[in-house]
């Protein structure tokens, strides 16, 4: 649970560096560590996505409303990061780039460049993007509260 929330409060960190980067290099530089970080933790993030989703017991839309706050937590959460895993590649191959990994490897771009839909891909990628630590932290708040309320339930 933390390693999945701290990826991704990391990636929100390199993501948002690059909105501060005082010089072209330094912008530079920041949207390729951004991208580098994003494409080696996405099967992670994927995983802990995946996890989140198993390892939640309530149903859906009943009980009180700590349960309802946590489902609605959860699916924004995976909807976000879902959304993220996607629009991260091609908002960079709609600027025409291929995928760049550190100096490990290279993801050749299979679209070329699409200056609007890049635009827009951008714009919708950041504002996801600076929703997720407000959807990680309620997520992980009622996800102890919940697991601690069930724990005092049964003991």
């Amino acid at each position: 649970m933390l390693l999945g929330a701290v990826l991704m409060i990391w990636l929100y960190a390199t993501g948002d560096q690059i909105h501060s980067a005082p010089s072209r290099e330094e912008l530079i530089a920041a949207i390729w560590r951004h991208v580098g970080y994003g494409v080696v933790t996405a099967p992670l993030l994927l995983g802990y996505v995946l996890w989140r989703l198993r390892s939640d017991q309530s149903t859906f839309l009943k009980g009180p409303f700590p349960e309802r706050a946590g489902k609605f937590a959860l699916f924004a959460l995976v909807v976000g990061v879902t959304f993220l895993i996607v629009t991260g590649p091609l908002v960079v191959w709609t600027h025409g780039s291929p995928l760049k990994v550190f100096d490990w490897f290279v993801i050749a771009n299979p679209i070329g460049a699409q200056a609007v839909l890049h635009e827009n891909l951008e714009t919708a990628h950041g504002f996801v993007a600076r929703l997720t630590p407000w959807w990680v932290g309620i997520d992980l708040l009622l996800y102890i509260w919940l697991g601690l309320d069930r724990e005092m339930r049964r003991g």
